[in-house]
This record gives C-alpha cells, sequence and structure tokens, in this order.
C-alpha cells in the first residue's frame, strides 16, 4: 500500500493562499497524484486533534478540517487515518512528558502498520532542522517539501511540480517495515 503523510498548513493554504479555491487547486493536485500512484491519506498535520483517532470522526466546531474532508470527499482522495499524538518521558522535562515530533510519530504509525510499503511526507517542515535530536534519516528521504512562503507566493503550497517528486518518494522501500513485521 502506498501512504502520503499530509500536512495541512504550508501545504494546501499558505501565506498568500488561504481562499476555498486555491485550497481545492492545491485538493485537485493531490487528488491527481493519489489517482495516479493508488495512494491513501494519512493526516499528521497539528490539526489532527479534531480528529478522532480511532473512528475518524472530527470534533464538533472543526469546520475546517470539515471542509477539507469535504474536499478529500468529493475527489475521492480516502483518508486511511492520522498520526497519533503521543508523548514520550523525560527526567530533564520538568512535567515530565515531552511531545513527540513528527517524524517520530510518523515512525509510529508505520510500526502499527506493517502493510504499508512505500510512503510520503508532504510538509512545509524541514524535519531535519526542526529537532536535532530526532533520529530523523529514517524518515527525512520520505520528505517532499513545499513552502508555507515565498517572495514568489506562486511557489507557495502544493504544486503540479511536486508531483514527479511524490511518485519518486513512493518507488522508496519503507524500511521501517521489516521491524514492524519483526515485532508482529
Amino acid at each position: 500500500m502506498n501512504v502520503i503523510f499530509l500536512d495541512f498548513d504550508g501545504v494546501l493554504d499558505t501565506i498568500h493562499y488561504k481562499s476555498e479555491e486555491d485550497i481545492e487547486r492545491r485538493i485537485k493536485i493531490l487528488a491527481d497524484v493519489c489517482h495516479e500512484f493508488n495512494a491513501k491519506i494519512v493526516i499528521e498535520a497539528s490539526a489532527k486533534i479534531a480528529i478522532d483517532e480511532n473512528t475518524m470522526e472530527i470534533e464538533e466546531g472543526a469546520e475546517w478540517v470539515k471542509y477539507l474532508f469535504s474536499l478529500f470527499n468529493k475527489y475521492n482522495i480516502e483518508v486511511i487515518g492520522r498520526t497519533p499524538d503521543v508523548k514520550k518521558y523525560t527526567q530533564n522535562d520538568k512535567s515530565g512528558y515531552l511531545e513527540m515530533w513528527k517524524e517520530d510519530e510518523i515512525r509510529l504509525y508505520l510500526m502499527r502498520h506493517p502493510e504499508i510499503d512505500h510512503y510520503c511526507i508532504i510538509d512545509d517542515d524541514d524535519l531535519a532542522s526542526m529537532h536535532r535530536q530526532s533520529d530523523l534519516d529514517k524518515v527525512r528521504n520520505h520528505l517532499v517539501k513545499t513552502l508555507d512562503y515565498s517572495d514568489n507566493p506562486e511557489e507557495e503550497g502544493l504544486l503540479a511540480i511536486h508531483k514527479e517528486q511524490i511518485g519518486e518518494v513512493l518507488k522508496k522501500e519503507n524500511k521501517i517495515r521489516k521491524y514492524a513485521l519483526m515485532k508482529k
């Protein structure tokens, strides 16, 4: 199975482009990618907190997330899950807990789903520069980076030029899969 881990901010909406037309234009690109590469979506955006991890139901009041899901449905984009919100214990943090980073949550999702053969992460965050302590190399080569802001607004968000990059990334083997299968 091919999976795309999808962020929202900086991918579907950007600093300059936040209108419904702009977002729908990017959703159409995403739909083309999903259909061409037979890929399903896993939400890794911070807005995932409005989505129940088990039922995928969206909380009341999360209208923007509901709007995005209506577009996913309109363009036959299959959303199969969202990355977990997990925390890890640390002695150094006064509260005792520290949020895990996106790449850690993606790796955990991959460990829980060994049926994923290939994956791509579409995000505007450069996962490597965000957290030096993270074991990023296991997912970094699966990242297609978009821009949330540019002096040239036409370069922002998910663009048609990303299709080829996503296709190339989706050819890469999910190396985390072998560890997930060993644990089963």
